[in-house]
């Protein structure tokens, strides 16, 4: 078996694997506050101190001037397929996964939208691949796009 054959043998795999791994983000839920500092470049993170205790973020949060449930509404608006859950602390927690468009490979989105009054609310996203060790700027374009979209949502 040529070496050319085994590449590609190994790169089908890889594709598969990526492809058919499970749509929703499985286990329990993600807590912004234990993340670890040092993000591999697979990543992104947008958060604050003060939610983010010990980790890196490559943003701040984003501070939108509507209620945390007005958040909620349009990220449901967005990405339809999210799983919501409201925190004792009035947190809410989004999570969802979303498919790169060439490769099809799904990367999880987590999101905590914490209200900051009840007219204000931040919102931290940790974006991540579930393959490969560099997502060539796509996490952090993909957060960067969703704090716009967000935007848009509540311009309209």
């Amino acid at each position: 078996m040529s070496l050319k054959t085994v590449a590609l043998c190994c790169a089908s795999s890889l594709l598969l694997m990526a492809c058919a791994t499970t749509p929703a983000p499985a286990g329990d839920w993600l807590s912004f506050a234990t993340l670890e500092p040092g993000l591999p470049t697979n990543r992104a993170l947008a958060c604050d101190p003060d939610i983010c205790l010990a980790a890196d973020a490559s943003r701040p949060t984003a501070t939108y001037d509507v209620s945390a449930k007005a958040v909620a509404a349009a990220l449901l608006k967005l990405e339809p397929s999210a799983d919501f859950r409201t925190e004792a602390n009035g947190d809410i927690r989004a999570r969802y996964v979303d498919t790169t468009a060439i490769l099809r490979f799904r990367d999880d989105v987590d999101v905590l939208i914490r209200p900051v009054t009840d007219t204000s609310a931040k919102v931290a996203i940790y974006s991540r691949s579930r393959v490969g060790l560099s997502d060539l700027g796509k996490n952090g374009a993909r957060i960067e796009a969703l704090e716009k979209d967000l935007v848009t949502e509540f311009a309209g």
